[in-house]
């Protein structure tokens, strides 16, 4: 139903136009999140084929250095930097629809650059292109993100945020893991030096240029709910006054803040650390990153109504020191003698931390969602954008030009004993290079935890009391269904871990 007094510059009705609705009923509201569901089909796509590791991949093939891996890293935060003057336009123009498709159309630009950029020789100014490409493709994206995250938080009921959120990330999911087998095997088939290597770049960036364009036009088809009228003199620090003011998303933003500073400043160099440090190949790397995300895949609607079930603070509790632990494991995988102990290592955790990392993702997105206000969430979500990725960008810059610093030092622990049974070691450990950032990582992990106990959020359980609910339920359905049944159960272990129980409980 719409409003009698409605301004005439708002659609009367949803239809493929991008003005904004004055109202939306339950229907509308159901077609617009199947809409958006569909929609990150080729967004993800996109990122897939043109981001992630295959853009790791090109930026070695044209000669990259350490520091310019982390100065890209970098800037994919610092882009979000525009979130700023981006939650300005949302509420000067009140068109968020227009400004995420806008933006969209522009981000479509980067993959065109890139292969434009395929057949270079390795040069300074070739990668110069890449960093311009990446640069352009997060400036536009954080615009778009910007909207984006505002309409979304008034078109998706808060009840059903945490169910709607879990599916269309394991959707995301699911084509980032077909798009990265599907360039994994084009890489494998062109390895590095092979003349076919720039045509396989070539074909992945324009498929990554045609997704961008698709994600656009199915985007333009998602109702969007009017905006409240203003005054239209919004300007950005009076905005951001208002989210710094409250105490409670103050204490998220710092705890966001810290996290993103702690994890990016190992995260990104994962690649190189693989690649230099531990003598992997290309397709082991891109392997890592597809069971990375295949383990997300598994667990993350789970997350999603885990989180509808309890809170998003009840996920973090669980999930954010579970991926803290997993960064603070991975100097274990240069302790072994050979490559194949360490990459069998490198597989189980990177399964680990693929569910950590969904229960992460899922849980930090949806509480900003949860704790801005309705109608008003664009300085909120915007005011977090903007500090937490100068946090985030700080990370990986400081990484990379530390890293030849770290590269000639080590340390070492030698454990020995000596008996009649046995002369020998017991314990050998070296700390080298990437080690370092490692557990420097952790450590930052271990403040950013602290910071999380400082936030608030309605329906919030202590951690143990949720572990011990899901245990629960696993001895529950032991009980009941084996020995037949139960078997069938624990074959899908650990996706039925967290199985959700009784009613959801309200947004």
């Amino acid at each position: 139903m719409v409003a009698d007094d409605a301004p005439a510059s708002i659609s009367a009705k949803p239809a493929w136009t991008l003005q904004p609705v004055a109202e939306l009923d339950a229907a509308e509201q159901q077609r617009g999140m199947r809409v958006l569901t569909i929609e990150v089909i080729f967004s993800t796509l996109a990122d897939a084929v043109a981001g992630g590791v295959i853009l790791t991949a090109f930026a070695l093939h044209l000669g990259a250095s350490n520091a310019l891996i982390g100065t890209l890293a970098a800037i994919t935060f610092w882009d979000q930097l525009l979130q700023g003057p981006g939650v300005v336009l949302v509420a000067r123009l009140k068109r968020r629809k227009l400004i995420a498709v806008a933006g969209s159309l522009v981000s479509a630009l980067a993959p065109a650059v890139l292969a434009a950029l395929a057949f270079a020789h390795a040069s300074s100014a070739a990668r110069t292109g890449i960093v311009i490409a990446v640069a352009l493709y997060g400036g536009a994206g954080a615009f778009a993100g910007c909207a984006w995250n505002a309409w979304v938080r008034d078109l998706v009921p808060g009840k059903v945020s945490g169910h709607f959120f879990g599916r269309r990330s394991a959707l995301s999911t699911a084509v980032a893991l077909a798009g990265g087998l599907a360039a994994a095997w084009l890489l494998d088939r062109a390895p590095e030096g092979s003349p076919g290597r720039s045509w396989v770049f070539l074909a992945l960036f324009t498929t990554g240029l045609l997704a961008e364009l698709a994600s656009a036009t199915v985007l333009s088809r998602a109702p969007e709910p009017a905006m409240p009228p203003s005054d239209g003199r919004e300007r950005l620090l009076p905005l951001l006054k208002k989210p710094l003011m409250d105490e409670n998303f103050r204490k998220l933003i710092a705890f966001l803040a810290s996290w993103q500073f702690a994890v990016n400043l190992a995260q990104p160099f994962f690649t190189v650390f693989f690649l230099r440090q531990l003598g992997f190949g290309m397709t082991f790397v891109m392997a890592l990153s597809l069971i990375n995300q295949f383990a997300n895949l598994l667990t993350l609607r789970k997350w999603g109504d885990l989180a509808d079930r309890f809170s998003n603070k009840s996920v973090l509790n669980l999930a954010a020191p579970a991926f803290i632990a997993c960064i603070a494991a991975m100097i274990v995988a240069s302790q072994f003698p050979n490559q194949v102990a360490a990459g069998a290592y490198l597989i189980v955790l990177h399964l680990v931390m693929g569910a950590a990392s969904a229960g992460v993702a899922l849980a930090s997105g949806n509480i900003v969602m949860r704790l801005s206000p309705r109608g008003a969430a664009e300085p909120y979500m915007a005011a977090n954008a903007l500090i937490t990725s100068a946090a985030a960008g700080l990370a990986p810059i400081l990484g990379g030009l530390c890293a030849d610093a770290f590269a000639r030092r080590e340390f070492r622990l030698l454990l020995e004993w000596s008996g009649p049974l046995y002369n020998g070691d017991v314990v050998r450990l070296a700390v080298r290079q990437w080690d370092f950032y490692f557990l420097i990582s952790a450590l930052f992990g271990l403040y950013a935890l602290h910071r999380l106990t400082l936030v608030h959020e309605k329906g919030e359980v202590e951690r143990q009391e949720m572990v011990r609910e899901m245990f629960e339920r696993l001895r529950h359905g032991r009980r009941r269904f084996m020995p037949v049944a139960g078997l069938k159960s624990l074959s899908e272990f650990p996706a039925n871990l967290f199985h959700r129980r009784g009613a959801k409980r309200g947004g």
